[in-house]
């Protein structure tokens, strides 16, 4: 029978007539809902906007470096906030985050992507929707120094405030030497490297040892399910008229929480005695094995960090985490604790040819 109707001409008109006009009501209704959802959407925005904002005011000196009290101190009452959010879901907490700027003078950029791993493991976030926004600094070179270091490409942000410079290597993320469409991030900081200071691959890299013992540090114990923050490092290349300075983070657990302790150490920070720059210390001479993982050829990451400062192809060589700030002949502990870890050092130039 089914046959028959699809033979008939007047059945076939009928049958196109008929798709035809069921298609333009689906077409109608496809719109009618999309203006609704239009609707709803600005209303929300509304109610959303009309939420006031928590306000944050970054220090005049936005460095961990340069300022570690003020800025760690500055990310633990956004970390506080967030914390509220989470664990007690409070309805009161304002989830609308402002980041004020406005009277910064001085920016580096280890601050920026500190502030960068907090902000992409709350937006978006089903637990933790939380609404950035933010605006720039007053003073002009802060300013294009925020433009120029590849922080704005991961907001949302108008189009003329995205630069691309090749001066630099903006920050970069991921969660493995590979980071983006297949490009190796040693292989890129190489040479990137071997271009400003004029050398060739083998003389830097070192650069490649000290990377690959990084980020193999992260996968290893660097994190657990309980930390706020993604299993990701970050870096960022800034390249002077006389030196290169680089600055590689990880938001993990950081060194005083990982390097294995000997008893009468864990006994020392049972009460909250013990000094924890003194790891970092005990992990840069290499004295003996510190790595919690006990495998025979892990352990040697920092010593072997440290064998490239002692022998001059790196400088200023700092290394911050949890409470511990590490800086040859002036290490101390910090009040405030960063969830994280920091390494900070820098490659002068010789003989350049390209400054640019």
């Amino acid at each position: 029978m089914s046959s028959i109707h699809k033979n008939n001409p007047n059945y076939r008109r009928w049958k196109k007539r008929n798709d035809e006009k069921n298609y333009k009501s689906k077409l109608k209704r496809n719109k009618r809902h999309k203006h609704v959802n239009r609707n709803e959407l600005k209303k929300l925005q509304s109610v959303k906007d009309a939420i006031p904002f928590k306000t944050f005011i970054v220090p005049s000196i936005f460095s961990i470096i340069d300022n570690p009290e003020e800025t760690i101190n500055f990310f633990n009452k956004i970390i506080t906030q967030v914390e509220n959010i989470r664990i007690n879901e409070n309805k009161s907490f304002s989830r609308n985050f402002l980041i004020n700027m406005e009277n910064t003078t001085h920016i580096t950029c280890d601050a920026l992507m500190y502030l960068l791993t907090i902000i992409r493991n709350t937006r978006g976030v089903k637990l933790l929707p939380i609404n950035w926004r933010g605006n720039f600094p007053k003073d002009k070179e802060m300013n294009q120094f925020l433009k120029n270091s590849g922080f704005l490409k991961y907001m949302e942000t108008a189009k003329e405030n995205l630069i691309r410079t090749s001066r630099n290597i903006q920050i970069e993320t991921g969660k493995g030497y590979v980071y983006t469409d297949g490009i190796d991030i040693r292989k890129k900081v190489i040479d990137f490297t071997c271009k400003k200071v004029n050398k060739s691959n083998i003389e830097i890299n070192f650069l490649f040892t000290m990377l690959t013992e990084m980020i193999t540090n992260i996968s290893d114990h660097a994190y657990d399910k309980e930390n706020l923050f993604e299993h990701s490092w970050y870096i960022f290349v800034e390249n002077d008229a006389d030196k290169i300075k680089y600055t590689f983070m990880d938001n993990g657990l950081g060194i005083p929480t990982t390097i294995k302790k000997k008893r009468f150490e864990e006994f020392l920070e049972s009460f909250n005695l013990d000094k924890e720059y003194k790891y970092i210390e005990a992990g840069v001479s290499g004295i003996e094995k510190r790595s919690k993982t006990g495998q025979i050829e892990r352990g040697n990451g920092l010593p072997s960090i440290y064998e490239q400062f002692t022998s001059n192809k790196i400088s200023n060589l700092v290394i911050i985490s949890n409470r511990a700030y590490y800086l040859k002949d002036y290490s101390r502990d910090l009040e405030n604790d960063l969830k994280g870890t920091i390494f900070c050092w820098e490659i002068k130039k010789e003989d350049v040819i390209d400054g640019n």
